[in-house]
């Protein structure tokens, strides 16, 4: 919600600004705006007097139409590949029926990650950390079945920590990604009956890597709140494949504190 409000403030004041973008609507057609990525965020000025929706099926694609004649001007805010899109909707019976939304003005959208800081900044970190490529932890990894996961290093800049994994497919078959997931749980829980495990959520991820060619290592950045393990405490890292019937690899390894305090200070 913070992320939201940020931006429909940024919008308000982009829009009081400069000139904005014109959108005819109409109640008797439906105009669409193409994007060209994913749609984050959507939000019409007046929702009595026109509807806005992402198409369901197309996550990139947004649906508009007036629900009637209306004689006022009113807003639509669209957030897509970190541009934000600042509409003034008209009515009228001659509304276009697609609009590519590249053709209009837009603002770079300095969205939020959580409370750390903006996610542009959270990009160069993590490409710092991608050129500098240093290995500091060579026994920090697991194998299975042809694939390979290890970590790499571990860095810190003010309440951030950034996990670079390396994942290696070794086999000639693609290695399709469900899920990366963090958490601190037991050491020991093989007779244990009240194992407690609290999942911590990355909160920006470098390159949203969702597949592993054949034969190919890749390198993929989380982005951490700053943490300390208790002891008798272990951060486990896994790795999940996406498979029918629930079938795919499952790699995990585990990190002490004396790991986390290894944390190199980006500059």
């Amino acid at each position: 919600m913070k992320t939201f409000f940020v931006i429909s403030i940024f919008a308000f004041f982009y829009i009081s600004t400069f000139a904005q973008n014109i959108l005819t609507v109409s109640d008797s057609k439906t105009s669409h705006l193409i994007c060209p990525d994913k749609v984050n965020y959507l939000q019409a000025g007046d929702y009595s007097i026109v509807q806005a929706e992402v198409v369901p099926e197309l996550s990139n694609l947004i649906r508009v139409k007036a629900v009637q004649p209306f004689e006022k001007s009113t807003s639509l805010t669209v957030v897509c590949a970190d541009r934000i899109y600042s509409f003034e909707l008209l009515y009228g019976n001659d509304a276009t029926i697609t609009y590519p939304i590249e053709t209009f003005d837009s603002q770079k959208a300095m969205t939020f990650s959580g409370k750390m800081m903006p996610d542009y900044l959270l990009k160069d970190l993590c490409d710092q950390v991608l050129v500098r490529h240093r290995c500091n932890f060579r026994k920090r990894k697991t194998e299975k079945d042809g694939i390979k996961i290890r970590l790499n290093s571990i860095s810190l800049k003010n309440d951030a920590m950034f996990f670079e994994l390396q994942i290696t497919n070794k086999t000639n078959m693609a290695y399709d990604i469900e899920s990366f997931n963090f958490w601190i749980t037991d050491k020991k829980k093989a007779k244990a009956t009240n194992v407690q495990e609290y999942q911590v959520f990355p909160q920006y991820q470098q390159n949203k890597v969702q597949r592993i060619p054949g034969e190919v290592t890749v390198r993929e950045v989380f982005v951490i709140q700053k943490m300390t393990i208790p002891d008798k405490r272990i951060l486990k890292i896994e790795l999940g494949e996406k498979a029918l019937g629930n079938t795919g690899r499952k790699l995990s390894f585990s990190l002490k504190n004396k790991d986390i305090m290894k944390a190199k200070t980006l500059k």
